[in-house]
């Protein structure tokens, strides 16, 4: 499976103690590919900052994702940043949740597998044809 993991699924899977980390790992683990764009590990490095997480150990997270042999880390092409705008406003979403809709515009676009836990985004996405997991 060619997984796009949201945000939250690294989070879970970072945070031991969280209540999706064992799921997290799983899809993370089950995945021919991890398909990283630049805006997942742009939020990465933020939430578990806000989380209070040590940056030597959010450091050493983003490489270990980075260097996995399975994961393609990209930026998003402007194509994505296009689609996005156009899908939030046919969705009638809040300016906050651009982020999630530019990582649906790669899913979408790349015919990517989303793993997410956000039920907007997994809306947005099975709205429009991306297969989603969990």
């Amino acid at each position: 499976m060619r997984l796009l993991p949201d945000t939250n699924v690294l989070i879970y899977e970072t945070v031991e103690d969280s209540d999706h980390h064992a799921e997290a790992c799983s899809l993370l683990d089950k995945a021919s590919e991890i398909h990283v764009p630049s805006i997942v590990l742009h939020e990465y490095v933020w939430v578990t900052s806000k989380l209070g997480i040590g940056l030597k150990i959010i450091l050493a997270k983003a490489a270990e994702y980075l260097n996995e042999p399975r994961a393609y880390y990209f930026a998003e092409p402007l194509s994505a940043y296009r689609s996005a705008i156009a899908m939030l406003l046919e969705d009638g979403a809040d300016r906050r949740s651009f982020n999630d809709y530019l990582i649906l515009a790669v899913a979408l676009r790349s015919k990517l597998t989303l793993a997410t836990y956000d039920r907007e985004l997994r809306e947005a996405a099975v709205k429009r044809g991306v297969k989603v997991l969990p």
